[in-house]
């Protein structure tokens, strides 16, 4: 899958976890402006294992730097669609997010925050504004914005960064869903490739499913970037904004239904 259907499938996967509309499976509901915020985390989060190759959103998102971590992550897991591809680099990815909370900092106005999860939620608000053209283009103005974000989120509503580690796990999950669902496919058995033997691998179905290198593919996209990955796209595109949008309806009434409440106590208070 490309970067933006990456991204989109994330987001998807995290509004349908925690949605509680009607649309949704809400297995996991949250609160709304969980629901929102994180859409767009685990968008970024579905982009992290495409971090070992040096052209892929990550890489572009931050110049030299990221340029210079994508390369060494390529290099540390074995190249592209190798050791980051796995289940196991999804729970190790999780883990590390849930260790990051650990780190914490005194900073001025803001008090005692979490640094570690602050870092985890700016990178990945930067690679889905990236990934997503939410914002201006540019390595300043990508980052500024995933600051912005960051900070409102610690001065308004840290407990938000709670969930970080469930995010980065289902970003985790389904990119390598989609890139299954596409004719590269996987090395689930990494790093051990189990190659089919050579009599198999012109079987006309088994071939597609079975690679001769060793991975696994159920190719129902086809190659990246096709036709049918571009509609799958659009559609959880729809799917994703309805539910964003059914949250942030639903935010806005509490905030409403909160003023009303803080009005109609100060006026009792006027009478009194």
């Amino acid at each position: 899958m490309m970067g933006a259907s990456h991204a989109v499938s994330g987001a998807a996967a995290w509004v349908a976890l925690t949605s509680t509309a009607p649309i949704a499976l809400g297995t996991h509901p949250l609160e709304p402006q969980g629901v929102i915020l994180g859409a767009l985390v685990t968008a970024g989060a579905a982009l992290l294992p495409d971090a070992d190759h040096h052209s892929a959103t990550i890489a572009r998102s931050g110049g030299f730097l990221t340029r210079g971590l994508a390369g060494a992550a390529g290099a540390a897991s074995g190249g592209h669609r190798h050791g980051l591809h796995t289940a196991l680099a999804a729970v190790g990815a999780a883990l590390l997010t849930g260790f990051a909370d650990r780190l914490t900092a005194t900073v001025p106005l803001l008090g005692t925050i979490p640094l570690g999860s602050a870092l985890v939620l700016l990178a990945l608000v930067a690679f889905a504004n990236k990934a997503l053209d939410l914002g201006r283009s540019g390595v300043v103005n990508l980052w500024a914005g995933a600051a912005l974000v960051t900070v409102t989120v610690l001065a308004w509503a840290p407990e938000q960064l709670e969930w970080l580690p469930q995010a980065v796990l289902v970003g985790f999950v389904v990119h390598l869903v989609g890139d299954l669902i596409t004719t590269g496919g996987l090395p689930l058995l990494w790093p051990f490739l189990v190659k089919p033997p050579r009599r198999l691998r012109k079987a006309p179905v088994l071939r597609r499913i079975w690679l001769a290198n060793g991975y696994v593919a159920l190719p129902v996209l086809g190659r990246t970037g096709s036709a049918r990955e571009q509609a799958l796209t659009a559609v959880l595109s729809l799917y994703a904004g309805a539910l964003v949008v059914v949250a942030a309806g639903q935010l806005i009434g509490r905030i409403g239904s909160a003023a009303g409440a803080v009005s109609a106590g100060g006026a009792v208070a006027g009478l009194g």
